[in-house]
């Protein structure tokens, strides 16, 4: 008997596609793009925090504190209780007030402000010596505008002795923004890594 065979003489099962392996190195490079990804969003977060610490310097804070008719509140009716390291912001809601410093620690040399001013203006110091400060307002000395600051180790809160609403860390605006635009680049570099690891094959394998 006679056998037959292909016309080109090969093994027909030859003909027949076979499959290939994909290429190992599509997981390595995603496995790569994902941990890219994910490493240079940390870096913009970790950048961000450095220079929030930079700015804020190393116990960062800030309280308030109002100048309101013949009084600073906090501080005229109990003593503003901070933490070393805080800012004071000291706000005019009424006309005709200043900051006139009585005593202070010896290491201190906060000036105060001498100058009178009136509603709207804005002063701050951060108080970086533990003790006490005592001021009092010139125009107002007689009505009893007098007001303390206890700088005290360990202090978490401002307010009468103690008292009071919290201290809040005090974040610039840029460094915000910086916060914002970083967690928004790590969303997005982390979803192209994923849909890349999801669909990169059968893309590649389609076309």
């Amino acid at each position: 008997m006679s056998k037959q065979r292909s016309p080109t003489g090969d093994n027909p099962r030859e003909d027949r596609h076979t499959p290939t392996a994909p290429d190992a190195t599509t997981g390595v490079s995603r496995r790569a793009v994902l941990g890219g990804g994910i490493g240079a969003g940390a870096a913009l977060l970790a950048q961000e925090e450095n220079e929030t610490s930079e700015e804020n310097g190393a116990e960062g804070g800030s309280v308030t504190t109002e100048l309101v008719d013949y009084a600073y509140e906090p501080g005229t009716e109990s003593p503003l209780v901070i933490s070393p390291g805080t800012t004071v912001q000291f706000v005019w809601i009424t006309d005709t007030h200043n900051v006139n410093v009585d005593s202070q620690p010896g290491e201190a040399n906060w000036e105060g402000h001498e100058d009178v001013e009136d509603a709207g203006f804005e002063y701050e110091y951060t108080f970086e010596v533990p003790g006490e400060y005592e001021f009092h307002c010139d125009p107002h000395l007689n009505l009893g505008m007098e007001g303390t600051i206890r700088v005290e180790e360990g202090a978490t809160s401002g307010g009468g002795d103690g008292g009071g609403g919290a201290i809040r860390p005090y974040v610039p605006e840029g460094a915000m923004t910086l916060a914002v635009g970083s967690i928004a680049a790590l969303v997005f570099v982390t979803f192209m890594a994923y849909f890349f690891m999801k669909y990169g094959g059968e893309y590649e394998r389609e076309m």
